[in-house]
């Protein structure tokens, strides 16, 4: 693709950042960083997370520059419309990089570095990373298990899976589920853990001075709030306060109860939430208001309600893209 041109180098690259390429657009662009190559290609661009797309085009960008001039003829005739593109979302982004993914590619650690991140999970769990906050996770859930280490605070919602828990490690606790919604604050330096459960039942294990596991978890359910501060003494289970439950829900898209909403807020809160595009012929359900709780509830499961009060015709869900068909309120 050495004569790929500029402005549909610069088109690729876009949408591979906003998750919204096709499978043919994704070859080409593979095509076009296969020349040339500095190392093999040791990774897939399967998994549609955003964090190692952003990861290989860094990878990609940063082999090329290090590279003799002799063998960098093709980067430099590319334009410096798709460059800056490319570099300009990374540049903030390039020294964490070095630190959040492993050279193996089979791991990923998000930053949040003081804003509110939302992660998607290769599950399709939705993490709301805030504070300073990490992340760690595989590229892939391969184990009886789902592991993910998270050091500060989080919002989990996690995809229902009954043959595979769901297990969260923290400095002095592991937090064990099978689908259910919780928020989690650490502060190791302080000794404070802080788990509330929004939906379902969640298991939290103390760890010794060794990293292992007590043997007698303690249930949480939801509305309740587990606490420990070690300078207070033993964790106590109480009733979450309400003031509580708003902060862990702030500056994130988890709350997804409709109140006789329209179409168009309905349809911008499930696109900013999934991070997928709907297309639509909003005439046809400019009359429609819907009223359903869909909180907790995967992007399949949503869809199908919403078919329901809409009475489509039918939906589809492809490469990040939604498409409603017939149906309507008119």
């Amino acid at each position: 693709m050495s004569s790929q041109n500029n402005s549909e180098i610069e088109h690729l690259a876009a949408k591979l950042l906003n998750n919204t390429i096709t499978k043919e657009e994704r070859q080409r662009l593979e095509d076009w960083y296969a020349e040339i190559p500095a190392d093999p290609t040791v990774w897939e661009l399967a998994d549609h997370n955003k964090y190692e797309l952003k990861a290989r085009l860094f990878a990609g960008i940063e082999k090329r520059i290090q590279r003799p001039a002799k063998k960098r003829v093709l980067w430099r005739s590319v334009s410096a419309a798709a460059s800056l593109l490319l570099i300009a979302g990374l540049v903030t982004w390039t020294w964490q990089a070095r630190m959040s993914v492993s050279k193996t590619v089979d791991h990923v650690q998000v930053l949040s570095n003081g804003k509110i991140t939302k992660v998607y999970l290769p599950d399709h769990s939705i993490v709301w990373l805030k504070g300073n906050s990490s992340l760690d996770y595989p590229v892939k859930f391969s184990d009886s298990t789902r592991n993910v280490t998270l050091h500060g605070q989080a919002l989990f919602e996690i995809t229902k899976n009954p043959l595979h828990p769901f297990v969260i490690s923290t400095s002095n606790y592991t937090t064990r589920v099978l689908g259910t919604s919780f928020n989690i604050e650490e502060n190791p330096a302080q000794k404070t853990f802080r788990l509330t459960v929004l939906t379902g039942k969640v298991s939290v294990y103390a760890k010794n001075d060794k990293g292992l596991l007590g043997a007698k978890p303690v249930i949480v359910t939801p509305g309740k709030e587990f606490e420990s501060v070690v300078s207070a003494g033993a964790p106590t289970v109480v009733d979450a306060k309400e003031s509580n439950k708003l902060q862990i829900l702030d500056g994130t898209e988890y709350n997804m109860n409709f109140e006789n909403s329209g179409f168009r807020d309905i349809k911008a809160r499930i696109e900013n939430k999934f991070n997928v595009t709907i297309v639509a012929d909003a005439s046809l359900y400019s009359n429609c208001h819907v009223s359903a709780d869909v909180t907790d509830q995967s992007l399949e499961n949503t869809m199908k309600v919403l078919k329901s009060v809409l009475s489509l015709n039918d939906y589809e869900i492809k490469n990040g893209v939604i498409k409603l068909t017939g149906g309507g309120c008119n």
